[in-house]
This record gives structure tokens, sequence and C-alpha cells, in this order.
């Protein structure tokens, strides 16, 4: 059996942007999205398991009220940079 590393943070992420995507005022194409998604990333610890018990211990860790605001901040910060330096025309 290979474990893989997975960086948890970032299903948060993703599914967070597309929970948000109708009050986000920018464009959500997938460049759009996947430049939130960046943003929101690298302002964010990265939490990374190695099994399936692990992914479920960090997902629990991320209800937290605390961390659901602070991913919701980021994603709103990117959002905002993305509104006004979009990658497409």
């Amino acid at each position: 059996m290979e474990l893989i590393l997975k960086n948890t943070t970032e299903d948060i992420v993703l599914k967070k942007i597309d929970q948000m995507k109708s009050s986000l005022d920018c464009c959500t194409c997938e460049y759009c999205r996947m430049d939130i998604a960046t943003y929101a990333l690298n302002r964010l610890p990265a939490r990374y398991v190695a099994t399936t018990q692990g992914e479920l211990l960090s997902k629990l860790d991320s209800l937290e009220p605390q961390f659901d605001t602070t991913v919701m901040t980021v994603i709103l910060q990117g959002a905002m940079l993305v509104k006004l330096h979009p990658r497409h025309k």
C-alpha cells in the first residue's frame, strides 16, 4: 500500500471557494478560481496527512469557527486582488 501526502487545506479552500462563489464579486472561471485558491493557500497553514485517519482528524480540526473565519477572510482578500488583476481578458 503506497501512502500519499495530501494537504487537506487545499481541499478545504477549494470547497469554500465553490460555496462562496456567488458572494465573491469577481470572476470565478477556472483561472480566477485557481488564483484565489493560490492566494489563500499561500497564507494558510498547510495540513499534511498520509493516512485516511489523519485526513479525517485534520478535517475535524478545520471545523473550528476561527479556522473557517480565517479561510473565508483570505479567500475574500484573494478575490479582491483577482478582481483588480484578472489573468484573462
